[in-house]
Formats: C-alpha cells, structure tokens, sequence
C-alpha cells in the first residue's frame, strides 16, 4: 500500500506543478481555475512536509478537480467565500506570475472575457432559432 501512496503522491505533485505552470503560461485563465491549481499544490505540500499517509492524496487527487467547481457555485452566493476565493486565487495568480508584464496579463484577461461574453450570447441566439 506504501508504494501505491507514493505513485498517488507523484500523481499529486505532477498535477500541481504542471497546473501551476499553466497558471503562469494561460494568463486568461478564470479564478476557479487557478483555486484548482492552488488546490493542488498546497495539498502536494502539505502532504510532502507532514507525516500523513501518502495515500490520502488518492482522495485529493478527485477533490481538486471537483471541490473548485463545488466553490464556483456555492461563492457566488455567499459573498465573503467568493471574495476569500478571489483574494487567495489573485495572491496566488499574482506570486506564480511574477516577471510576466502586467499589460499582457491584462490583455490576456480582457480577451478572455471577451470570449465568455460572445459564447454566452451565441448560446442564447441559437436558443432562440
């Protein structure tokens, strides 16, 4: 059982580096994204510097693609979630993308939004037809 702990724990790490990398390279990413990347990583940490059992990242492993998803729609009604959600994932985003120029995140972001708002709207169009 030990060694099936440490390929889930290799699992971990993979997963949250390889998110975190895509933090730094995807700029246009939305903050649930990012939580999810954050998830990740702290939980390979955590993991890695305490002295659980590394079996329990076979449970973490589901719960950070799941648990982001769970948060986006439970935060936007809960106003103080939603906004330490957004605090943690800005603070996160912010350290990961240091030395990257803030006017190419920003347009990044921008055309992001953008993309949202124009396949949200052809959705409803086609609803229409």
């Amino acid at each position: 059982m030990e060694i099936i702990g440490y390929i889930a724990y290799a699992a971990l790490v993979v997963l949250g580096v390889t998110w975190t990398l895509g933090v730094r390279i995807e700029l246009g990413l939305n903050m649930y994204t990012i939580f999810g990347a954050l998830f990740f990583l702290a939980s390979a940490i955590i993991v890695g510097v305490s002295g659980v059992s590394k079996l329990h990242s076979l449970w973490l492993i589901p719960s950070g693609f799941f648990l982001p998803q769970v948060f986006s729609k439970i935060a936007i009604n809960i106003s103080p979630l939603f906004h330490l959600i957004k605090l943690l994932s800005g603070g996160f985003a912010a350290i990961v993308r240091i030395g990257v120029p803030r006017n190419k995140i920003t347009a990044a972001q921008d055309a992001a939004s953008r993309a949202a708002v124009e396949s949200y709207f052809s959705k409803i169009n086609d609803k229409d037809k």
